[in-house]
């Protein structure tokens, strides 16, 4: 074994930025080892980033600009794509919304920071996304509300020491393994672990302690959370801080008194003495970390409110072993919406697309995923579409356009993990066919129509991200290079030690069931999260292990428990026909499980079509992510 080969790189697949080697001799990719000292991962790699070097090998990369002509791709040189590019940009109307850019948040920071940069200076579009902004958009603004900065507080590796700790909603040992790892380990060693799910995830079955909420009630519960806590304080003296003496403390304190105990247990499904007794433990923890998901499956705003508000009261988060920390499941989610890629509130890609009327007539896209394409038909009738992605997928059926891009270890760049950790991957594979990297590639369109950057390198452009981006003021990537990453600094934004309470309204949800459609569907990543995605799709092992339910569920599944099971008569991997309120319907097989709970249904979006073809009308129960609920009908 040869130790030079031994590359050290950040796994490019979820946001908890796991420490991995490479085994390289610049050509090709050999394999994968765990980076031991990594104080995150700390030597272990899930099964997505211990077979890396199967996606890295593909050979189903695009490898040189294409033009559609008479319907077909065909090679082109860079100086013609690009002028085809930009002369058809420039006849549409950035600023009336006629061109949409959908970046990717597995883009380095380096890549999203100048298509940011093109989207604003050049194309003129404020109509701008990385497809997973709708859950972290709302993390990032209670966050920013409740600390004074929208990001992570504390970092992952309070996890370690914590003596509390708390994950809301997300199935975190699947969507981020590492972490739940982690996690895991606390609990062996003394921490108390509380899981809050409507579902048995794996990490709520490990968990100290599960509260199994009804679906739509999680924010209700963590809200009771806090007026169990805030009970205590009241008699409690013994506090380092006056977290009365916040901005907001009094309205949230008043809504927190308002929860009545029977209404809860109508609503959630949970009794209140159960809540009081917890609070108890809460209150005797030294360091608290709470976790939720964010992104894609991310919770609503009021849960995400109940969560930084809840932190707040603990008075706990000055500890060096607390954190709050909104977990992504894309591995630069938070250094996308850093550089500015989110684009505005109110200006949703999907959004323009869904909308027949809308303005949209481009769109420029970037590593969109395999085989989920929303809204295609849409996208298919735009007058042009531009792709840029380092492996073929189904997108490129759509494109007029299409630019190839490095792979994540073919150039140099920097990654912003869950907790605000920013990290470098240095070029590590010869870029034999001297593909540009992202930065490169929109600093060269740019140019074409007389914006001229002057960006040398990678490093160059990291630059001008200190320069400009709040909390990278003292980052370089020379820094970066010593070492395993440093956090972004808060004390970038001004108002960084402002902190105040969420405005929040208690409220007894209640599943808009009816004796027509007596089913609450819940929707959700679980582990097939990946099952279409490119990372996936391109690999061996990986794929083999995330398919082995679909070998089982080959038209996908919906989950529901063995009592309902048996009320409907119906067996495991028997067919049902689902039809939801709106008059949508599927086809699909019952997975039988003890993990739901009656009277309620789950099933997986990214199996097969049924995010296109069930589930895309419902938008607003899409976007609420963990918290969707829809009402349907189950029958033979």
């Amino acid at each position: 074994m040869n130790l030079a080969h031994y590359k050290p790189c950040v796994c490019n697949l979820c946001g908890t930025g796991c420490g991995q080697f490479l085994n390289t001799d610049g050509q090709r990719v050999y394999g994968v080892a765990p980076l031991i000292t990594h104080p995150v991962s700390k030597g272990k790699l899930c099964i997505r980033g211990w077979h890396a070097n199967e996606l890295l090998n593909t050979h189903e990369r695009i490898t040189t600009p294409l033009i559609r002509e008479h319907g077909e791709l065909r090679p082109a040189s860079y100086d013609e794509a690009i002028a085809k590019v930009m002369s058809t940009l420039q006849t549409f109307k950035g600023e009336a919304g006629e061109i949409g850019v959908l970046a990717s948040a597995r883009s380095s920071n380096e890549d999203g920071y100048t298509l940011a940069r093109l989207s604003r200076e050049v194309l003129k579009t404020q109509l701008r996304g990385i497809g997973a902004e709708a859950g972290h958009r709302k993390s990032m603004d209670s966050l920013r509300h409740a600390f004074g900065y929208p990001g992570a507080h504390g970092s992952l590796t309070a996890i370690d020491h914590a003596d509390y700790i708390l994950v809301v909603g997300t199935d975190i040992t699947r969507q981020n393994p590492i972490i739940g790892g982690n996690i895991h380990a606390a609990q062996r060693r003394g921490a108390r672990v509380v899981t809050l799910s409507s579902s048995r995830t794996q990490i709520a079955k490990l968990s100290t302690k599960h509260f199994q909420e009804k679906p739509g009630t999680l924010g209700l519960l963590v809200n009771a959370l806090g007026k169990s806590l805030m009970a205590i304080r009241t008699v409690n003296h013994d506090r380092r801080a006056n977290i009365d003496k916040l901005p907001g403390y009094s309205e949230y304190a008043a809504s927190l008194r308002s929860i009545s105990s029977v209404a809860l247990e109508r609503a959630s499904g949970i009794r209140y003495e159960e809540i009081e007794e917890e609070a108890k433990y809460l209150e005797h923890a030294k360091s608290v970390v709470i976790l939720f998901s964010s992104g894609i499956s991310g919770l609503d705003r009021p849960t995400i409110d109940a969560i930084t508000n809840l932190a707040l009261l603990t008075d706990r988060m000055d500890h060096p072993h607390s954190a709050v920390i909104p977990v992504a499941g894309i591995s630069n989610l938070q250094g996308s919406f850093d550089m500015g890629m989110s684009g505005e509130l109110g200006n949703s890609v999907f959004k323009a697309l869904a909308t027949p009327d809308s303005a949209i007539k481009a769109l420029l896209v970037i590593d969109h995923d395999d085989g989920i394409i929303r809204d295609k038909a849409r996208i298919a009738a735009l007058d042009f579409v531009v792709y840029a992605c380092a492996y073929k997928n189904a997108f490129m059926e759509l494109a007029d356009v299409v630019f190839p891009l490095p792979a994540y270890n073919e150039t140099d760049g920097t990654y912003t993990a869950a907790d605000k950790r920013v990290q470098i991957t240095r070029q590590n594979v010869d870029n034999k066919r001297g593909i540009l990297p992202g930065w490169s590639l929109w600093q060269r369109l740019a140019a074409a129509v007389g914006h001229h950057w002057g960006y040398q390198d990678a490093a160059h452009v990291f630059k001008d991200i200190a320069k400009h981006t709040p909390g990278y003021a003292d980052l370089s990537h020379e820094l970066l290079g010593k070492g395993f990453g440093q956090h972004w600094n808060p004390k970038g934004f001004a108002s960084s030690r402002q902190r105040q309470f969420n405005a929040i309204n208690i409220e007894y949800w209640e599943a808009p069931t009816s004796p027509q459609f007596p089913f609450a569907l819940m929707i959700g990543k679980a582990q097939h999260y990946w099952h279409q995605n490119n990372l996936m799709r391109k690999t061996i092992v990986p794929r083999r292990e995330y398919d082995q339910t679909l070998w089982l569920y080959p038209q996908g599944y919906i989950e529901i428990s063995p009592e309902d099971a048996t009320r409907l008569k119906v067996k495991d991997k028997w067919l049902v026909n689902v039809r939801s309120s709106i008059g949508t319907s599927m086809k699909i097989a019952v997975k039988i499980s003890p993990d739901v709970q009656s009277g309620t249904a789950y099933i997986p979006y990214f199996i097969k079509n049924m995010i296109s073809d069930f589930l895309l009308p419902y938008e607003n129960a899409y976007a609420a992510g963990e918290e969707s609920v829809i009402p349907i009908q189950i029958q033979e």
